[in-house]
């Protein structure tokens, strides 16, 4: 009786984990029927460049730059912009490689986490990230209001205070709460109004800051930097607290990641504008850097609006006026930045299901999500209203932070992983078998007319002695052959030609050569960044199943050793500056565990897989990144846990509560789709599939096989093949799973 409650505990327990870590398979919102329901395809890679460069530049060239070289680092405020950068630039081509592993998706981390993580960690990073763009919008919107008080000399707030009162010791912010409610119907009008509004404010920008490069010339003194103690006042100390202060001025391309299902060309998009705004945003914040601490010394510079003020210490009231113009066209256009992806997240979340399905719903007039847009915009107008700037920004980055730091992580073990496209695989049969994670194969077909591909959820990872893989391995030379004339939109799943297995995003390094990244920019970026960090420095024989678990247990180790790496930085930074023996030595000890796990997990075998872009120098660049970030989180202030603390508790009330009951994971559709094979493409699979199976003497009669599996007659008729759902499995036992290959030919 009681071992019978126990094992009833535990298949419940193994259920509930199943549930926590399933994953999602990307191309089943491209199968969805509801096509109605789908954001439009209309963003180039110029759109999303100027989306990326307006979300991160306003802020950080008017506001870090003159706060950064005031109070921490003096004229060496260029160097902690360097720095910075490079850290910025590590995550930066994570979401890069993730973008071309699961393109045509919205949600960026909260998708990419999806599938390959579990919807658990997935939801934990959407929700997050719902609340940090909604700061950042507040913040941008009280900025602004700020801006704009300070031109009237301070009139607006009185009128305010007078005749609403203040709540809290704070004036409540109209102007904000006003500016919110615009931006909301502005992104409600469309994609394409939205961005030709942004893409003016930032041709303003650009404007301003050449205008500022150009005035501020006349006005450089090199003296500043030599004297009023030298160009590094504070030392290199001050130099790397200054770069943990700039690369929050970098957080903003992650919008670019959210708008996959946007974007026309995903995989060729998303890569380059991540890496051009980053260089673009640097560009703006050194240039604006020197001018500052060249025209003024760094300790008469005023921290609130140092740009604008230099010109007001050096008589020019004329262009002060014009650079506060620019000033607020940022400000503006970085509001937008960090508003823009908000609606975009909840809609990813809401049509998987994990928060309310009504806040999914597309205005097919605007192809925008308008129900997840009005009600946010809502909300974060009356968080504008209530509360003040400077909790605002001390509430942000958390969620921006773990969402980086799941990327990196995930770059750093999926490569090294053979045929496995999620970390749920390698879990223990016991845990897996609870989860309906997808994998892709094909059933055998059922008569000459028409193929029938069977749709079962399973997480069995098939090897060649399978008992159902004869059949299937028949056909994989016609898989790997047709790999690049699959459609577009149905281009996310790539066998590798393992059965049941495929890498998102990627072709078999073994049927195709690399993939060159098209364009001269690119090409060049391409040929330097391989110098720098070389793609091919690992081992050239293949991974396996144990050398993947091998790299995860590393990586484990190499955590635990950054987090007491970061922590001692953190905690112990006066015992480490006095010498402490037992410090210095558990600090030396933590650099050389981190130094040991990254020469072993270097010298395992990475997937043989090509991508149009692929993250360098893994594993040194993952696991910088991650040691910045965990670093910064470890930096924020308690408020800010205390308000991650509040809103994941309404989060694990939501998901528990909702999400988990109502996913489109735990909800499996029955749908019956034909997909027809254009007349003109018939002829030439045939002829393929033919000179595949001579070649190989697997059977016989090729034509008749050939035909029996496309169905495809030789009379000249259209071939249809079916895809329904069907349940079957090994030896009697069903299996929940969800395969499908899909085929194409040019």
């Amino acid at each position: 009786m009681f071992s019978s409650k126990i094992g009833q505990i535990k298949a419940k327990l193994l259920l509930l984990v199943g549930k926590l870590i399933r994953t999602k398979d990307p191309s089943s919102d491209l199968l969805d029927p509801a096509s109605d329901n789908k954001l439009k395809k209309c963003l180039t890679t110029l759109d999303l460049i100027s989306l990326g460069v307006g979300s991160c530049v306003g802020t950080g060239m008017y506001l870090v730059s003159g706060m950064v070289a005031r109070n921490v680092a003096g004229p060496g405020v260029v160097l902690s912009f360097l720095i910075a950068a490079m850290a910025s630039l590590f995550s930066g081509v994570c979401y890069a490689e993730f973008g071309v592993r699961v393109p045509h998706t919205t949600g960026s981390a909260y998708m990419y986490s999806y599938v390959t993580v579990g919807e658990f960690i997935a939801f934990v990073i959407g929700w997050n990230m719902i609340s940090e763009y909604m700061i950042g919008t507040a913040a941008g919107a009280c900025a602004i209001s700020a801006c704009i008080d300070a031109m009237s000399g301070g009139g607006i707030s009185e009128a305010v205070r007078n005749n609403l009162g203040t709540i809290i010791d704070h004036t409540p912010d109209l102007v904000a709460a006003i500016l919110t409610i615009l931006m909301t119907m502005l992104l409600v009008a469309g994609v394409k109004k939205s961005l030709l509004f942004n893409n003016i404010l930032n041709a303003l920008n650009l404007a301003v800051w050449v205008f500022i490069m150009g005035a501020g010339l006349f006005y450089v003194d090199t003296n500043n930097w030599t004297s009023h103690g030298g160009f590094l006042p504070y030392g290199w100390s001050g130099v790397l607290s200054g770069a943990a202060t700039c690369f929050y001025a970098f957080i903003g391309f992650d919008i670019i990641a959210t708008t996959g299902e946007e974007a026309k060309n995903p995989e060729r998009s998303i890569p380059m504008a991540i890496i051009i705004s980053l260089f673009i945003a640097l560009t703006a914040y050194i240039t604006s850097s020197m001018i500052i601490t060249l025209v003024v010394p760094y300790d008469q510079i005023n921290p609130d609006s140092a740009l604008v003020e230099i010109f007001q210490q050096k008589g020019a009231h004329k262009a002060k006026f014009i650079v506060a113009f620019g000033a607020l066209a940022g400000l503006i256009v970085s509001m937008f930045g960090s508003m823009f992806p908000m609606p975009r997240v909840v809609y990813a979340m809401a049509k998987d299901g994990l928060i309310f399905r009504s806040l999914a719903r597309v205005w097919p007039y605007t192809g925008t999500p308008m129900v997840a847009t009005c009600v946010l915009g809502v909300t974060t107008a009356v968080v504008a209203f209530l509360m003040s700037l400077n909790v605002l920004v001390e509430m942000m980055s958390i969620g921006t932070l773990m969402a980086y730091t799941l990327v990196s992580t995930c770059v750093l073990i999926l490569r090294y992983q053979p045929y496995n496209t999620t970390l749920v695989e390698l879990l223990p049969e016991s845990i897996r078998s609870a989860c309906p994670t997808p994998s892709k194969e094909i059933a055998t077909p059922i008569d000459d007319s028409r193929t029938t591909i069977h749709s079962k959820r399973t997480n069995r990872v098939e090897s060649s002695d399978s008992e159902d893989s004869p059949a299937l391995n028949d056909l994989n030379h016609l898989n790997q052959v047709q790999k690049s004339q699959r459609p577009e939109d149905l281009d996310l799943l790539v066998p590798n030609g393992s059965v049941g297995n495929s890498i998102y995003g990627t072709v078999d390094h073994d049927s195709f050569s690399r993939s060159k990244i098209s364009g001269p920019f690119l090409k060049i970026l391409d040929k330097i960044m391989t110098r720098l960090f070389p793609y091919e420095w690992t081992v050239s024989k293949p991974s396996t199943e144990c050398s993947g678990k091998f790299v995860m247990k590393i990586v484990g180790v190499l955590y635990l050793l950054i987090i007491t790496f970061d922590l001692l930085i953190v905690c112990a930074m006066p015992a480490l500056e006095s010498g402490d023996i037992t410090t210095m030595l558990l600090f030396s000890m933590c650099i050389l565990g981190i130094i040991l796990c990254l020469i072993v997990i270097g010298s395992q075998p990475q997937t043989k897989c090509d991508l149009k872009f692929k993250t360098p120098g893994v594993p040194l660049v993952p696991t910088i990144a991650i040691i910045v970030n965990i670093y910064l989180i470890l930096k924020l202030s308690i408020l800010t846990l205390i308000r991650f603390t509040i809103w994941m508790i309404l989060g694990l009330l939501m998901y528990f509560f909702y999400g988990i009951k109502n996913s489109s994971l735990d909800i499996l559709p029955q749908s019956f789709i034909e997909m027809k094979m254009p007349e003109s493409k018939k002829q030439k699979a045939l002829e393929q599939f033919k000179e595949d199976f001579s070649r190989a003497n697997l059977i016989e009669n090729t034509n008749n096989v050939a035909r029996s599996y496309l169905s495809l007659p030789l009379d000249g008729g259209m071939g249809i093949a079916t895809m329904n759902n069907h349940s079957s499995g090994k030896n009697g036992n069903n299996e929940n799973s969800t395969d499908a290959k899909w085929e194409s030919f040019d």
